[in-house]
């Protein structure tokens, strides 16, 4: 009769073994969750700057549609955006003597007072733009 001789060292994984596996899947998971968080709050602000400026661009073409004399300083409430839209109209006069309005558009989120976009542009009085 033969005997069997059995390896009583087991195939499997120690504690050591183990441990080892979790620090380095930790190591590996730690920069990554936080280039993930990175990768949200990017996207986040760039949505943000996307609508503030096309709301800024908005404002600015009503404006240029409106007699020179209706052009005033004031605000605008777009329904559905949580963004305030701020406008300062300034009246000068131009180099030759042309009336001109500076005109200065801010958008910020509603409540917070930092401006996400500040639009500038001058529109002058009398004066016919060619395509």
């Amino acid at each position: 009769m033969s005997t069997m001789r059995r390896d009583n060292r087991s195939k499997g994984v120690t504690l050591v073994e183990l441990v080892v596996a979790i620090v380095i899947l930790v190591l590996i998971s730690i920069p990554t969750g936080l280039m993930i968080a990175e990768q949200i709050q990017g996207m986040a602000a760039s949505s943000d700057m996307t609508v503030a400026g096309n709301l800024a661009r908005y404002e600015m073409e009503k404006l240029n549609n409106l007699l020179f004399a209706s052009i005033t300083s004031g605000s605008s409430a777009y329904p559905g955006y949580a963004y305030d839209v701020a406008r300062t109209v300034v009246t000068t006069t131009g180099g030759n003597g042309a009336l001109l309005k500076d005109i200065t558009i801010t958008v910020s989120r509603t409540g917070d007072p930092t401006a996400i976009v500040t639009l500038y542009s001058s529109i002058a009085n009398n004066v016919t733009y060619s395509p």
